[in-house]
């Protein structure tokens, strides 16, 4: 018995690592007198350690009837190994091979002199915990549930992308897209097998051999300082365990990767780890860390570049090419060697350099201009208001599709971008917007939000996004809806009017043009809405009742919460509006009556491809027309005169298109507006200055382009308004408008009769009322570029029936400015 607990003393005190003490072994050689160096532990005398002279070494081993170095002699297993690798030295008993203090044949002097029934128990207890241990073991492993790879809480990034499916942008706190191995290049596969576990496929999920080195590592330094992890084992870490490094976590480490690799085959478990590790720059997954360092989809990436991903995971931020390219050549040439070696790549690639990785943020992904800027927050105003929380959004991946149509969205910036980039540069505070739907549904086409996004280079800040939040005084555009008030109250388009220079209505003053001083006649509403006359306008709203106006505008578009002011100007827009409302205003025409809410957002998947929101759901286009059909169809008509020989020629489309629209100029230049619309599109663009405030500051004046630097609509809005859907409707066919139904009750009103003129025998000309034939741009030339001058007769004469031609305009245009709200 002594001998058994002699062999197990001695096998305690064997526990090295051999390899782990190679490299630190010794080779210990005595000086003999004279200098001559003396091998081997024969030649030296042996001393006990209790202070007794003993045997020699030699003749310690002759004693036992062994040979020196154990029973397979000298390099034998506990002999000297070799001369130049003595770490078997330690065989040769009280050797230097045995570099700790006090140990003996019997173990240390400690254990030596304890009694031999306090050993026994010692061991029996060291037996009965071992057995303890590999019986909790199995309860753990039999009470470990695995869970299933969607209930792992990987965060991901979500993606906006285009109608036709292109990538807008991207937004979340984790940079993070999963995809499936099929679509990961089985170069890229080989690089991470041969940087991080060349033997997952035939392994079964964890490496004894590497659990077994790393566990003395870490006991004999008295902690966890080695993983020995294998695939398997570092999937599970990041996706189920903590990162902290204790035993506990370990075992349930090792536990767990066992059931995964039976749970799951070799390529579903590459895939999970594939697309749950780190590869730094804030990318999680290959996906991700694809396009952070090659700006491609891990489907297209090379061995080479594969190699370059697969080297950044043990040492994600260190090894970044752009940070430490020396290490991470190195680490590339590791792996590479590594793929070579398994026949994963050929060995020419191990001749070649590392292929160059981008600039962070360098790649189309994760760059955003100003528009896409404007864009994300929409959408994510949008899917809040549907009940889908900030987390999903930037932690849930999900896929979001919005109605953008790529190519008018850029028409959108075009447009703006040519009409006034030199007045942009000129003004920094300069602010346009434009927004495009489709009438009838609500999508989006484009969105235009602004010239920057933020703060620009120069110091010049964008305050808000101009579309949605941005609020000016919508000036002539709500004629619009005075006029369609006046239609559903049964008052015709015939009906006619008197025009005054000046009027007081219920204590509000208001006025034309000051270069129309004079009386204008008797217009009626077609002329007065393509002249946007105030002085027809302010009392056609009073006299269909201001209640009556504030509701139209809500029925049509403008924001039920708005606050219309309950007084005679509200018909000159003196309110402040977004441009997102008037173009819902000017769609509900466009469409026959029908309103739909704009909306950005057409469907948004979760990270299992399931839809879970239809933008369209929340477009409640109305079942029923808010405004009757035949009411649309006369109100469009006068619209079209706007662009026909109205204020809004410069807007007339290529063509011939037939388009209907309206201009607006606020008092004091505060904001300029065009609003318009075919059958296809619905848009808006507005213009104004700073935060569009009252003060002088603010002033669209002195911007260059414009005749004496004023901004009207019938100009810079206009303009952008034509170039943009002059490109939206380009290669369109071209649809034609309803013709108009007149309805309601025709009202002619007239001057009192004027005394004959005395008889002359000059010729007789007809009476015009107004001015010379001059308009707001000098001359009489209509601005559609397409030299169309139709003419149509007035409808003071109470003239019947739709007339198909329209005529140039007798008088300047007014309304457009120096009344106290503003016209135009």
């Amino acid at each position: 018995m002594n001998a058994l607990y002699d062999t197990v003393d001695q096998a305690a005190l064997r526990r090295v690592d051999v390899h782990e003490r190679t490299a630190d072994a010794t080779v210990y050689r005595k000086v003999a007198p004279g200098g001559a160096a003396v091998d081997g532990i024969e030649s030296l005398d042996s001393l006990d350690r209790d202070g007794r002279s003993g045997m020699s070494a030699a003749r310690m081993g002759g004693a036992d009837g062994r040979r020196p170095g154990g029973p397979q002699g000298p390099g034998g297993r506990t002999g000297p190994r070799s001369a130049t690798n003595p770490t078997g030295a330690r065989a040769a008993v009280g050797g230097r091979g045995n570099t700790r203090r006090n140990v003996g044949r019997h173990g240390p002097r400690w254990w030596r002199n304890r009694p031999r029934w306090f050993r026994r128990l010692v061991l029996a207890s060291f037996l009965s915990g071992s057995l303890l241990f590999v019986a909790g073991l199995a309860v753990i492993y039999a009470a470990t549930r695995i869970p299933l790879p969607d209930e792992v809480k990987t965060d991901q990034t979500s993606i906006i992308t285009w109608a036709g499916g292109g990538e807008i942008t991207r937004i979340g706190t984790v940079n993070r897209t999963d995809v499936p191995l099929s679509q990961v290049s089985k170069d890229v596969q080989h690089a991470v097998l041969a940087a991080e576990n060349k033997n997952f496929y035939s392994e079964p999920g964890i490496s004894p051999k590497g659990i077994a080195r790393a566990m003395w590592v870490n006991v004999s330094g008295g902690e966890i300082a080695q993983g020995g992890s294998t695939i398997t084992q570092q999937y599970v870490k990041n996706a189920y365990l903590t990162q902290d490094r204790t035993f506990t976590r370990k075992m349930r480490e090792i536990v767990m990767a066992v059931k995964i690799s039976r749970k799951y085959s070799k390529d579903q478990i590459l895939e999970f780890y594939l697309n749950t590790i780190y590869f730094g720059r804030g990318a999680y997954g290959i996906e991700a860390a694809s396009k952070a360092y090659f700006d491609k989809p891990a489907s297209q990436l090379t061995a080479g570049e594969g190699a370059v991903i697969a080297g950044l995971i043990r040492s994600p931020n260190y090894l970044d090419p752009k940070e430490n390219p020396g290490p991470a050549e190195s680490r590339w040439k590791d792996v590479v060697a590594t793929m070579v070696a398994e026949g994963w790549a050929p060995a020419s690639l191990a001749n070649e350099k590392p292929p160059a990785v981008i600039e962070k943020n360098e790649g189309s992904s994760y760059t955003s201009s100003d528009q896409v800027g404007y864009i994300r927050d929409r959408v994510k105003v949008e899917l809040a208001a549907k009940g889908i929380t900030e987390d999903q959004i930037n932690r849930g991946g999900l896929r979001i599709t919005t109605t953008l149509d790529e190519a008018r969205q850029t028409a959108a910036y075009q447009a703006v971008s040519t009409v006034i980039g030199s007045a942009y540069a000129a003004v920094p505070d300069l602010r346009t917007g434009l927004v495009a739907v489709k009438p009838g549904t609500g999508e989006v086409l484009a969105w235009y939000g602004g010239s920057l996004y933020g703060k620009g280079e120069n110091g010049q800040e964008q305050y808000e996004d101009n579309v949605s939040t941005a609020e000016v005084p919508s000036g002539s555009t709500f004629k619009t809806i005075t006029l369609v008030a006046a239609l559903k109250s049964g008052i015709s388009l015939k009906s006619t009017y008197e025009a005054p220079a000046h009027m007081e209505l219920d204590g509000y003053p208001f006025g034309n043009d000051e270069s129309e001083p004079g009386h204008l006649g008797w217009p009626d509403l077609i002329q007065s809405t393509a002249e946007s006359i105030n002085t027809v306008y302010v009392p056609l709203g009073v006299e269909v009742g201001l209640d009556n106006v504030m509701q139209t505008a809500r029925d049509m578009g403008v924001n039920k919460n708005r606050t219309l002011k309950d007084e005679a100007g509200i018909t000159l827009g003196q309110d402040s509006v977004t441009a997102l409302e008037m173009t819902t205003v000017y769609s509900t025409l466009a469409s026959g009556g029908y309103k739909a809410t704009p909306h950005i957002v057409a469907t948004v998947e979760d990270n299992s491809g399931e839809v879970i929101l239809r933008g369209g759901d929340s477009a409640q286009t109305s079942k029923d027309p808010v405004i009757p059909p035949s009411v649309a169809r006369d109100a469009t008509y006068a619209l079209e005169s706007v662009l026909d020989h109205g204020t809004g020629t410069r807007a007339a489309l290529a063509d011939n298109r037939p388009a209907a629209g309206k201009t607006g100029t606020t008092d004091k230049f505060r904001s300029a507006w065009f609003c318009g619309y075919t059958k296809e599109i619905a848009s808006c663009v507005n213009m104004f200055r700073g935060k569009g405030g009252n003060e002088d500051k603010y002033r669209l004046e002195g911007i260059p382009g414009v005749t004496n630097g004023k901004v009207y609509g019938g100009t810079y809005p206009a303009q952008i308004w034509k170039a943009f859907m002059d490109a939206a409707l380009k290669g369109q066919p071209i649809k034609q408008f309803d013709p108009p139904a007149y309805g309601g009750s025709v009202t002619l009103r007239s001057p009192s009769p004027s005394p004959e003129p005395t008889p002359s025998d000059l010729p007789s000309q007809t009476p015009v009322a107004g001015t010379d034939d001059w308009d707001i741009f000098g001359d009489n030339e209509n601005r559609n570029g397409q030299g169309r001058q139709t003419t149509r007769a007035t409808s003071g004469q109470g003239t019947t029936g739709q007339q198909t031609t329209r005529p140039q305009p007798t008088r300047s245009p007014t309304g457009i400015v120096g009344d106290i709200f503003g016209g135009h």
